[in-house]
């Protein structure tokens, strides 16, 4: 009885740590900090993102060539398959990496997460890190729970690396203590465990990023007005203003607010002037 309360204890300890350490475990697989050991890995990512960059530009220049000769049967053909394997690059690197090579990661885990991370910057001029707390407000609960459960499958990969890691690093201390050489198979099983979780760790991230992007997709809107934003007369002015939006909450500029609207309120609404009344 004793030793199930213990490993209840333990089990529900590990379940609390895991949580409150749960934004670490994520920096740690993407990359970041100045002693992370995956740093010494970025060169593979930046190589992969330059080899991905390289197969899209070949290809639009031969599609460019092609399109001179596109009244041939055959070329129709060539140009429709350039088209396709285009398109399917492109995808990749949408999901894959972020928009720029300054913006890479030393991980691909890291480097999924920052493609949709890029996104509301890109398409709409706001910082998504700062951004996404004020959307938060204006997110239906519904929408909340879909994108909290799919964060929560990128929490459990997250996790079941992070304890794999842990197992492998155990082993390797046990065997240090005992200088003898037994169960193998626990360590190679603990680091095949720890590479197959980073890797659904990363497609996981894939779907979580889809509800983010939808959400700035479909609920910005709602907070551009609720910021006190006037209807902007077209994009590159709603645009404007997200970016001088993201400098003010970013680096605390006030200045980048000074033509924000206040919101509509009863305490700054025009108090009618009693001599406009109408007589009784």
């Amino acid at each position: 009885m004793v030793e199930i309360t213990i490993v209840a204890l333990f089990t529900w300890l590990s379940g609390i740590l895991l949580l409150v350490f749960n934004r670490d475990l994520y920096r740690i697989l993407e990359g970041y900090g100045k002693f992370n050991p995956f740093r010494v890995f970025k060169f593979i990512e930046k190589n992969r993102y330059l080899a991905l960059e390289r197969k899209i530009s070949k290809l639009e220049i031969k599609y460019k060539e092609l399109r001179e000769l596109r009244n041939q049967p055959e070329v129709e053909a060539k140009l429709l398959g350039i088209l396709n394997a285009l398109a399917e690059l492109k995808q990749k690197k949408v999901v894959r990496f972020p928009d720029n090579e300054a913006w890479l990661l030393p991980t691909a885990f890291g480097n999924t997460m920052r493609a949709f991370e890029v996104y509301s910057r890109v398409m709409y001029g706001l910082d998504a890190i700062p951004g996404w707390e004020r959307l938060l407000t204006v997110i239906p609960k519904d929408y909340r729970t879909l994108i909290d459960d799919a964060k929560a499958q990128t929490d459990f990969w997250i996790n079941i690396w992070f304890l794999s890691l842990l197992l492998a690093s155990e082993y390797i201390i046990v065997l240090f203590l005992t200088q003898k050489l037994i169960l193998v198979w626990v360590f190679s099983a603990a680091i095949l465990s720890a590479l197959f979780a980073a890797y659904r760790a990363r497609m996981a991230a894939v779907e979580w990023g889809h509800y983010i992007k939808a959400s700035f997709d479909v609920f910005l809107p709602e907070l551009y007005k609720k910021l006190g934003f006037q209807h902007p007369l077209n994009r590159a002015e709603e645009r404007s203003n997200l970016v001088r939006f993201s400098q003010a909450i970013i680096y605390r500029s006030e200045v980048s607010l000074h033509d924000r609207a206040l919101p509509e309120s009863k305490e700054n609404k025009p108090k009618e002037n009693e001599e406009d009344k109408p007589e009784d």
